[in-house]
């Protein structure tokens, strides 16, 4: 359109001029010829696209130059002054520690203890323990004496390392009383003097072990140890223990361990003939977690005494069923169970010191379950166990009709439910029992002789919170246990219902003082065929710490 308008004017100026040039005409008239057309020839439009400004990529940098300027403000010094802060005195710690009593029928009862503690790197304790009673008014020879002694202690290197042992001397005496009941009529009114019928258990043994005292690098924990015991028995008897304990686990994913065990076991028992008992054991395992609830064990325990080489399975395995409430278990164990001396006479102190040592061996097969519910806390368990040479006890006279005890070995089997449970009835006071019912197969022997059936163990303890006193109660049952009759029959003992009760109270932080009465009930069960308890007896003492 820009273009046309001065064609447009062009052609307007020139029909004026013509127009006016025309002026001379006679008539003034104007004749025209042709009439003007003006058009516009085709125009191609053209597509016009806008293109930005190229953008400017230099770089410009500014550089402000600032004159520092000091400021100088005066202000007052403050005066600092150091506050006091009042810690809380720390008690001082008490090393000692010592147990005191006297009581009926004719007892006494003292127990010693002194920790070297607040040692750096060492822990070093001494201890001493003394019991004896003498029921000897009542019945002749009813009497006992246990005294031990011994140190303990444990020390850590700075490489990361760490040693414990322990020395120790124990002495028992034991009377065989036993003749005062006699099974027979001829066995009546008979009499010896206490060195007549004293037995006397003297044992010196000693332990050692090195092991990781700290985390190692690798997450490898290791053990080494070795234990020796040295004991002798009348008439001229001696036993020697020697054993050698070498341990490893090696930690997969820091939860998952790898175990090796490796233990000889060497004894040897002397009267008028020698015995050797030695076991050699290996015992390789792994344990497995899976996701926090699923814990795996498989493992084997080689086992090799005299000519005879076993391999004993070791499998083991838990789950979560309901987490916090039920857990499961099972599993399958064996292992061979040492009989020696030191540890028959433990169970049985009227054995006769003239016996055959045998070990012992059992499978174990067991499952059940355990959590807690409602704040109690409980385990239930059931199992059978395959019982090879398994020791049982039958009663002898000798020439002078003293009453002992003969070891004797018999083939069996065991199916046993066992439970436990801790109650905590009521603020302060906690209660706990454990039952176990045993049900034995002998292939020999018509019974398992002195061995329970039934055991029963519950305990309730209850502090006072107005008064720094506890209390606690112990209540054990156990079935009448069978034994044999110098015919050959079978009979059984009374069984045993023990109630004790025990009170402590606290004085103050050094001193307290205590009473015990065992055997409310006045129960003189026989544990071991002629050999009852001594009934209702107690003592009262005083306690120290220093």
């Amino acid at each position: 359109m820009h273009m046309l308008r001065p064609f447009i004017l062009g052609c307007t100026l020139l029909a004026t001029l013509t127009a006016y040039g025309q002026g001379n005409l006679e008539d003034n008239s104007v004749t025209v010829v042709t009439n003007f057309e003006a058009r516009l020839t085709d125009a191609e439009r053209v597509n016009v696209n806008p293109v930005p400004p190229p953008p400017d990529t230099s770089t410009r940098r500014q550089t402000y130059t600032i004159l520092p300027r000091p400021l100088e403000i005066e202000y007052p010094a403050p005066t600092i002054r150091p506050r006091a802060i009042t810690r809380e005195e720390q008690p001082p710690i008490k090393r000692g520690y010592a147990q005191l009593g006297v009581g009926v029928p004719n007892a006494f009862y003292g127990d010693v203890s002194y920790d070297l503690t607040g040692q750096e790197n060492l822990d070093l304790g001494f201890y001493g323990k003394h019991y004896s009673f003498n029921n000897d008014k009542k019945i002749e020879n009813q009497k006992a004496s246990d005294t031990k002694l011994g140190v303990e202690g444990n020390y850590l290197f700075e490489q990361g390392f760490a040693v414990r042992g322990g020395l120790s001397y124990d002495t028992r005496s034991r009377y065989y009383y036993g003749y005062n009941f006699p099974e027979l009529e001829r066995d009546s009114n008979l009499t010896f003097t206490d060195d007549e019928v004293r037995q006397r258990f003297n044992t010196f043994s000693l332990h050692t072990e090195i092991y990781n005292g700290t985390r190692t690098e690798g997450d490898f924990d290791y053990r080494a140890g070795l234990s020796l015991y040295l004991m002798d028995a009348s008439p001229s008897v001696r036993e020697t223990g020697f054993d050698i304990d070498v341990a490893a686990t090696k930690w997969i994913n820091g939860t998952n361990p790898l175990d090796v065990e490796l233990s000889a076991d060497f004894t040897a028992f002397k009267d008028t003939s020698s015995q050797n008992l030695n076991v050699v054991s290996l015992s390789p395992s792994y344990t497995v977690v899976i996701n926090d609830a699923i814990k795996l064990k498989a493992g084997v325990r080689l086992t090799s005494q005299e000519d005879d080489f076993d391999i004993f399975p070791n499998f083991r395995a838990s789950a979560v069923l309901v987490d916090g409430l039920i857990n499961a278990f099972a599993g399958i164990e064996g292992n061979v169970q040492k009989n020696t001396l030191r540890s028959l006479a433990e169970y049985n102190p009227w054995i006769n010191t003239r016996l055959r040592v045998r070990n012992s061996e059992a499978t174990r097969y067991f499952g059940g379950v355990e959590g807690t519910f409602r704040g109690i806390a409980y385990r239930a368990e059931a199992g059978y166990k395959y019982l090879d040479n398994l020791a049982l006890f039958t009663t002898r006279r000798d020439a002078t009709g003293i009453p002992k005890f003969d070891v004797i070995y018999d083939d069996g089997s065991q199916i046993y439910l066992q439970g436990t449970a801790t109650l905590p009835l009521v603020e302060n006071l906690d209660l706990n029992a454990t039952v176990t019912q045993r049900f034995y197969s002998m292939e020999d022997e018509e019974k398992p002789w002195h061995l329970p059936s039934l055991s029963l163990n519950a305990a309730g303890i209850y502090t006072l919170t107005n008064l720094p006193l506890q209390l606690r109660a112990d209540f054990f049952v156990e079935n009448g246990l069978p034994y044999q009759t110098a015919e050959g029959g079978t009979d059984h003992l009374n069984a045993l219902l023990d109630l004790s009760l025990n009170a402590e109270y606290t004085i103050n932080d050094t001193f307290g003082a205590w009473v015990r009465v065992n055997n409310l009930l006045n129960n003189k069960r026989e544990r071991f065929f002629q050999y009852p308890t001594i009934g209702t007896n107690f003592m009262i003492g005083a306690s120290a710490s220093f």
